[in-house]
């Protein structure tokens, strides 16, 4: 093993503390990485990889670097792939140490625990998951460390697990740490696996439950967990604690932001499982990872990051108590109601940044003076929106106001970073130029002595241009030689025999004097001074501002909602949506209704259609109809309009009465699972089985050509089975909408008396196919498929001959319809005969039989000899031979 540097034994021994993250090692004004660190940053980062010294191995040691002051360049471009990067500082000052400098990592980086904001690329939250259980019980929390939400919940799930599936599809967390028993748990581990989140298995120490609890009630400075409702949640608290531990053990600093732990429970809100949330495009597009396609882009209109957040949150968790709906739909039409309000509003909601980060970069000691200045002129918007809700008189609104108004100390702040921090403040905070004139006398004085010797340069360099009669002459000034006066070769004749050499350049000589270098160390000395007072400075104005950390947090929360509901107010004057009438009861009717992803995105007139389901006359829709025509875009703009009547938001429909509704299922689509080698058809299979077992009479379901993944008969059966199973299921069905091809399906409105059939409307002209996306009454049996390849621009020749077979199918679908029809009609009539010939036979035999008992009774025995006797029976039996042959 070859011998090492210091600095480089340093290196290996964080390295083997921190083994599961890229070492950032700051030698200087550059983080350098080394080793496997380095071929892997070289490689992510696109920078030049280089070899300097050699390894503890004896080889040459690979080396790749990046100056200090482009960190947020370049280390959130690794985070979003994934890695882990601890950041190895310095500790002292080069110039001041002896030996070897001292380091130490500062913060561990990754992706659940990233609080800067260049890590992130839209407002988000950016969620730490922790989960730990064991058998069928779970407890799971996130934590974003960048707003300081923390939540936890517990449940119980079995295979394939789709509860903590739904949880991570709706929380979309971006790390996940978990115990070792969630990872010996082979289909639960894949399943967490099968997400895009970095996952990490700690220490079974990290989730006992004594130590966990321990952790919680140190962070949140409590004798007991009861006030926060989890005290007998022993998985949840196992979970949250193993977070705080892990955060805790990452950062390496005060957390105070993280102020509270609430526990939810998914009966609180209507469920949207991973499926539902992917097939409707609730808050993501199924391709993709953007929004353009989503009901949330449309909904999206907000002005600040917070309230862009909780509406995400909002359209994931619609509401499901009536009182709580109708309070949000009271706000909005509020706002509707009152133009210039919310237009006033809007415009100051439009100035304020995302107080929410802010205030957890200035907790965290993260911050910039940037950072102060964005709060000061976010926070200067706060009155001014006091005053406006007083024209607002909506329960919510009174409440959100009181909150607003009980934050006294907003004025304190706003003029507290005023009379500080300069309005266009440097990036850094450590070179100084951050904090006002006039703030701080002792800063004051350091700044004119600095002055007074920098104009003494200035003086100094017109005296020697004067005295050497160099006009080129300057004095310069750099970090490495300090002060220094320049002269060109040129005018090296020149030079007075009191200059001191300095430095030799190609084309001039830096040299100093004496006296130059006792100014150089006044003027630097200050400047040193100032630095160091100014960052002093600007740290306890920070530290001041993370005293009302708390208030700062409850106030974002406001505006996020204020924001929220003056954008559903916006969206609803700008689209004509209405508001919709929220009921208990189970019925859903909607009166001209309209997909409000596919209104905003088309250029044509979108085509309204009504709605009316309920568990008694019209539980289940069956609508039949060519592809192309808009079954699929009907069926999801309901269950669309559903969602954002239960969030609190006006609907696209001139009417809309929801009966509330629990939980949406959806069966939509194909997607091939094939990681776990499941087929389209098995993947519908499994998604129609947790449908079936699991819906309420609460729920609403939407199904899309079930069944159609196999063979016909099959295909159809199974439709068939299911469409009765929902109908029947708990004796008043669920409300169901069902689009299918087999038309078949559509004699069950006359065995099932609450399905009704519907159809698609459409005209043919000719060739043409005109989709009228128009939903009607009634049944159709053709599937227009031909025509629809040919719209969909399949070659002419493939459609012709498509026809063309279709042709002699269907000729010879009548023939042997024909052949069966002359069967029956044969095999009747030969059964007709056949029943005849037996019918005549059995009455010839009766005639016989008449005539033999006519004979029998009619002889006198007692006159009969025996020889009379003989010829008599001798007859009779010829008789019956004769008959029977």
């Amino acid at each position: 093993m070859s011998k090492l540097t210091p600095a480089m034994s340093q290196y290996y021994q964080f390295k083997k503390e921190y083994s599961d993250s890229i070492i950032f090692f700051r030698m200087g004004d550059f983080y350098e990485t080394f080793d496997n660190d380095a071929k892997v940053v070289s490689k992510e980062l696109d920078i030049t990889l280089t070899n300097r010294g050699k390894s503890k191995y004896g080889e040459k040691m690979p080396l790749a670097g990046i100056p200090y002051h482009s960190l947020d360049n370049y280390l959130p471009r690794l985070i979003k792939k994934g890695y882990k990067v601890a950041i190895c500082e310095q500790l002292e000052d080069p110039k001041k140490s002896k030996g070897v400098v001292k380091r130490g990592v500062v913060r561990v980086v990754t992706p659940g625990t990233a609080i800067d904001s260049s890590m992130f690329e839209t407002p988000s939250n950016n969620y730490l998951m922790s989960i730990v259980g064991e058998k069928s019980e779970f407890g799971l929390s996130f934590l974003d460390i960048s707003t300081g939400e923390f939540l936890t919940t517990q449940f119980k799930d079995n295979p394939p697990y789709d509860r903590v599936a739904n949880e991570i599809a709706r929380m979309n967390p971006s790390e996940c740490i978990m115990s070792p028993t969630i990872q010996d748990n082979a289909e639960l581990y894949s399943r967490i696996n099968s997400f895009s989140l970095l996952v990490n298995t700690l220490d079974e120490k990290y989730f006992d439950l004594s130590l966990a609890e321990k952790s919680l009630k140190d962070h949140f400075g409590v004798n007991t967990l009861e006030g926060m409702g989890c005290s007998n949640l022993v998985y949840s608290i196992s979970a949250s604690g193993a977070t705080i531990q892990y955060v805790e053990a990452t950062q390496k600093r005060s957390l105070s932001h993280i102020n509270s732990l609430r526990i939810y429970s998914e009966s609180e809100f209507m469920t949207l499982d991973a499926i539902t949330l992917r097939n409707l495009e609730v808050v993501s597009n199924v391709r993709g990872s953007g929004k353009d396609s989503t009901i949330l882009g449309v909904l999206d209109e907000t002005m600040t990051p917070m309230g862009s957040r909780m509406l995400k949150k909002w359209l994931s968790k619609p509401l499901i108590v009536t009182s709580e709906i109708n309070q949000r739909l009271d706000s909005v039409e509020n706002l509707v109601q009152n133009t210039l309000v919310r237009y006033d509003i809007r415009a100051y909601l439009s100035k304020v940044r995302d107080i929410e980060r802010l205030t957890a970069r200035i907790v965290y000691g993260n911050s910039n003076a940037r950072d102060l200045v964005a709060l000061k002129r976010s926070l200067e918007n706060i009155p001014h929106i006091d005053i406006l809700l007083k024209e607002l008189d909506s329960d919510i609104f009174l409440k959100l106001r009181e909150q607003i108004s009980n934050f006294k100390e907003v004025e304190y702040l706003i003029n507290l970073i005023d009379k500080a921090i300069v309005d266009e403040p440097p990036l850094s905070v450590r070179e100084g130029g951050l904090i006002n004139i006039g703030y701080n006398k002792e800063l004051d004085d350091i700044r004119t002595m600095s002055k007074s010797g920098k104009e003494w340069i200035a003086s100094f360099q017109k005296k020697e241009r004067e005295r050497t009669g160099i006009k080129s002459l300057k004095v310069g000034y750099n970090k490495v030689f300090g002060y220094y006066i320049e002269i060109t070769k040129a005018n090296s004749s020149n030079v007075p025999d009191d200059y001191i050499i300095k430095q030799t350049m190609s084309n001039s000589e830096r040299f100093y004097t004496p006296e130059l270098k006792k100014w150089e160390e006044t003027i630097i000395s200050a400047d040193e001074k100032i630095n160091t007072l100014e960052y002093e400075i600007f740290s306890s104005i920070n530290q001041e501002i993370a005293n009302y950390a708390e208030d700062l947090q409850h106030t974002s929360i406001t505006i996020s909602k204020i924001d929220i509901f003056s954008t559903f107010a916006e969206i609803a004057v700008n689209k004509g949506y209405t508001r919709p009438l929220i009921s208990n009861n189970f019925s859903i009717t909607i009166k001209d209704g309209r997909h409000p992803v596919v209104e905003h995105n088309v250029l044509d007139d979108f085509v309204p259609n009504d709605t009316e389901i309920d568990c008694f006359k019209n539980q289940f829709s069956l609508i039949t109809g060519p592809n192309m025509a808009g079954k699929s875009t009907y069926m999801r703009q309901v269950a669309l309009i559903v969602i954002m009547a239960q969030v609190g938001s006006f609907v696209p429909a001139s009417y809309a009465s929801i009966g509330i509704v629990d939980r949406v299922f959806t069966r939509v689509g194909a997607f091939d699972d094939l990681a776990s080698g499941q087929s389209t058809f098995m993947v519908e299979m499994v998604e129609l089985a947790n449908i079936l077992n699991n819906a309420s009479e609460r729920s609403l379901i939407l199904l899309d050509e079930i069944g159609r993944g196999t063979s016909t008969y099959d295909g159809y059966s199974i439709a068939k089975a299911v469409v009765e199973y929902i109908h029947n299921k708990n004796k008043v069905g669920v409300r169901s909408l069902f689009a299918t091809h087999y038309h078949q399906l559509t004699d069950l409105e006359n065995n099932l008396e609450r399905v009704k059939n519907y159809h698609i409307a459409v005209k043919e002209d000719g060739e043409k196919l005109v989709f009228l996306r128009k939903i009607v009454p009634g049944s159709t049996d053709k599937s227009y498929g031909i025509q629809v390849a040919r719209l969909a621009g399949v070659p002419r020749k493939v459609t012709q001959r498509a026809k063309e077979i279709l042709y002699n199918i269907e000729k010879e679908d009548y023939l042997v319809e024909k052949k069966k029809s002359n069967f029956k009609r044969l095999a009747k009539n030969e059964h007709k005969q056949l029943i005849f010939a037996v019918e005549q036979e059995n009455n010839e035999k009766n005639d016989i039989h008449s005539t033999i008992f006519k004979e029998l009774s009619e002889i006198n025995i007692n006159e009969l000899t025996p020889l009379d006797a003989l010829n008599k029976l001798n007859n009779i039996q010829k008789k019956i031979k004769d008959q029977s042959e």
